[in-house]
């Protein structure tokens, strides 16, 4: 069962691939119902029988991930008649495709707020790099973090500019560490590196334009420094505590993110 295995590891990965099962056959065909096939860009693991069939297959289903949304569909292939392959047969193929995610957050700061956050972030459909400089905030951190929680990943913050450079280009950047220089460390990592989503700082009104004041002494321009939001979340939530403020903010970050067209 190599589909299986390779199934569950391109899903950790955060790689795109169909999952392509004959479903029903039909007189003689080269694989039996129940066979499977995964199918990724570049590459593909086990076999639904191989020639014009599995070729067929192959780019169909490389076209449902171009399409980079989630679908689930099947068709009949006439093995003789539509394929010229002498077993004549016909297949029933059903097509699940699995993309990868395009919602990728980078969270820094295992605090309250942060933590309150991943326990909704946990389950929505994102991945995220929670990171923090303190062990012990990490050690807590995947205590309580909720399961399952695949897509979260717990990470010691060492240094702020090779942490934000190990993103994935249009990253979701929460900024809500206990230092309010590394904070600013990691603003300014951000805006240098310039494809962000969004760059979100926590704090009030008062922090963001003294933020933006040291920010426009460093050099940055006005449109690099209008990237970054402080303060974060829905405006129309005004609670203080830690869980109204990630219900808050991660709003902010759906309402962000569905309104951002595919590639």
């Amino acid at each position: 069962m190599n589909w299986l295995h390779t199934s569950a590891q391109l899903a950790r990965d955060n790689i795109g691939f169909v999952l392509v099962t004959v479903m029903q056959t039909a007189g003689s065909t080269p694989r039996d119902a129940k066979s499977k096939m995964v199918v990724t860009a570049d590459h593909t693991d086990d076999s639904i029988g191989g020639g014009n069939l599995e070729y067929q297959a192959i780019q169909q289903a490389r076209a449902l991930l171009r399409s980079g949304e989630p679908a689930v569909q099947s068709e009949v292939f006439s093995l003789g008649k539509q394929l010229t392959q002498c077993c004549g047969g016909k297949v029933t193929l059903l097509f699940e495709c699995f993309p990868a995610c395009r919602f990728h957050i980078a969270l820094f700061g295992a605090g309250h707020v942060g933590a309150a956050l991943v326990t909704m972030l946990a389950r929505l459909p994102c991945r995220v790099r929670w990171l923090d400089c303190r062990e012990q905030m990490l050690a807590a951190a995947r205590e309580t973090t909720p399961a399952p929680s695949q897509n979260i990943d717990i990470s010691l913050l060492r240094n702020p500019f090779a942490a934000v450079e190990d993103c994935p280009p249009g990253a979701y950047y929460l900024i809500m560490t206990h230092s309010h220089e590394l904070d600013f460390e990691l603003c300014e990592a951000v805006l240098t590196r310039g494809d962000s989503r969004y760059c979100g700082l926590i704090g009030s009104q008062s922090k963001g334009a003294k933020f933006r004041s040291r920010l426009t002494k460093k050099g940055f321009t006005a449109a690099e420094i209008a990237r970054l939001t402080c303060p974060i979340g829905l405006p129309s939530i005004r609670g203080k505590t830690p869980m109204q403020v990630a219900v808050s903010v991660a709003g902010q970050l759906l309402a962000l993110h569905d309104e951002t067209p595919p590639d």
